[in-house]
């Protein structure tokens, strides 16, 4: 069967060129929303905000994938704006109005693909930014390139005809079953064969097409994974402790990676991208909440910070 990406190809492209002096950071899925009960990014604002502080402080390009903004359970991006005015203040240190200077790279996905034709209305927060499909990186000593694009473009019910059905339950039903506390059903934890099948879909584009690409690294699914495997999988090779959902793959393939997202009900997750022995080099990383023993035997005070923990590849030691 024809991969869908064969057919139909990202065509607003941010081209870049990775150097050992630039250092990327690539999140996506915030799903940044309103505030209320149904707003799956409100736990975990304040980490995301520390983590934004740390990678612009350490000269990070911050590439946004997909589904920063819910706008299939908003209507508009108003009320999302003045729920984390912070947040996007935060932001706006990132952006720059010359493209060639700017760090801060924003892709639409299916929940924010209102940004595909209406990228002008960003420009009172963001002036003259451009929102892109995709992004191209390139590297002086490779001839392969990687592809960034969030995920959707493979998923039958998140394009075209299934991506309206999609947001009309989403507008319409799910955001209030959200406020009476019922859990995501299409989330990556209970549907590992659908991640599954989206993530074979990329990753099998990635081993073979005419476009010269020879990674991909998507957003979507919610579900972090690296080289191929995600860390559920990977605990499975190594444990071989499982259950019947987790498909068995014979290894790690250094062709795809996902981001993961920004909900996850402790931490967010993202891949950075640095240069190392002129070499591409990505690092699978989350950060969360961490507690700090007492000083000493005696005190009662435990100390909460936010931490980021690097998660593949495993260092030793």
């Amino acid at each position: 069967m024809q991969n869908l990406l064969d057919s139909y190809f990202p065509k607003k492209i941010k081209y870049l060129t990775l150097t050992p002096d630039k250092k990327l950071i690539v999140m996506s899925d915030m799903h940044r929303g309103d505030g209320t009960g149904s707003d799956d990014f409100a736990h975990n604002s304040l980490i995301y905000k520390c983590a934004l502080r740390y990678y612009f402080d350490n000269g990070y390009t911050y590439i946004e994938l997909g589904d920063a903004e819910e706008l299939w359970e908003n209507k508009t991006f108003d009320q999302i704006y003045i729920t984390y005015t912070s947040i996007y203040d935060e932001l706006r240190k990132f952006h720059n109005c010359d493209p060639e200077k700017t760090r801060y790279i924003k892709i639409w996905g299916n929940h924010d693909i209102i940004w595909e034709e209406n990228e002008v209305s960003l420009g009172k927060i963001f002036p003259s930014i451009k929102v892109y499909e995709a992004v191209i990186i390139n590297f002086p000593s490779d001839r392969s390139f990687i592809l960034l694009l969030h995920g959707h473009q493979v998923d039958p019910k998140c394009r075209g005809g299934g991506a309206a059905i999609s947001k009309f339950f989403v507008r319409r039903f799910w955001r209030f079953l959200q406020k009476l506390c019922m859990k995501d059903p299409t989330r990556a934890a209970a549907n590992p064969g659908l991640c599954n099948e989206i993530d074979e879909e990329l990753h099998n584009f990635a081993k073979s097409n005419d476009k010269n690409i020879g990674v991909v690294i998507a957003g979507h699914t919610h579900r972090p994974v690296y080289e191929n495997l995600s860390l559920t999988e990977r605990k499975h090779l190594q444990s071989r402790i499982g259950t019947d959902s987790i498909r068995k793959k014979p290894g790690t393939d250094p062709t795809y990676y996902n981001t993961g997202s920004c909900v996850h009900p402790h931490c967010i997750t993202g891949i950075e991208i640095v240069m190392k022995n002129n070499e591409p080099s990505l690092n699978l990383i989350k950060w969360a909440y961490h507690t700090t023993e007492p000083k000493s035997e005696s005190s009662d005070e435990y100390t909460l910070t936010v931490k980021r923990t690097l998660l593949e590849p495993k260092v030793a030691g």
